[in-house]
């Protein structure tokens, strides 16, 4: 009565349950994003989710996966990461006083042609 129905597929009554969920939560998406919010941060949930996250990554470590660590990959390591980043500031450096020196020049040819105006006349 419980399982799945005779072709193997999810019985009717829970997708509509699911539908009827899913329509709730459009309905009440404020108030449903804050209760996630509350729930996901109480200690329990916190420590919990913790706790499956190391089993998890225990798991793939004793079958010889090693996991990726958690965060934003890195593209470069060490040194060479030390070295890429001091290439970009030395590339925006080198824009940053392109861009001065434009102005500058800019500047000056602009206050050259209304000088030389004045003195025209």
């Amino acid at each position: 009565m419980f399982g799945p129905d005779a072709d193997g597929g999810v019985p009717l009554r829970v997708l509509k349950r699911r539908q009827a969920v899913e329509r709730w939560k459009v309905k009440n998406r404020d108030r449903y994003l804050e209760q996630k919010r509350v729930l996901s941060a109480r200690p329990e949930y916190r420590a919990h989710r913790r706790e499956m996250y190391r089993q998890h990554v225990d798991e793939l470590t004793n079958l010889g996966i090693l996991p990726r660590p958690k965060g934003r990959p890195r593209l470069y390591e060490g040194a060479e990461a030390l070295e890429m980043r001091r290439e970009r500031a030395r590339r925006a450096s080198a824009r940053y006083r392109l861009q001065k020196l434009s102005q500058w020049t800019e500047k000056d040819e602009q206050s050259t042609s209304t000088d030389s105006g004045e003195r025209s006349p």
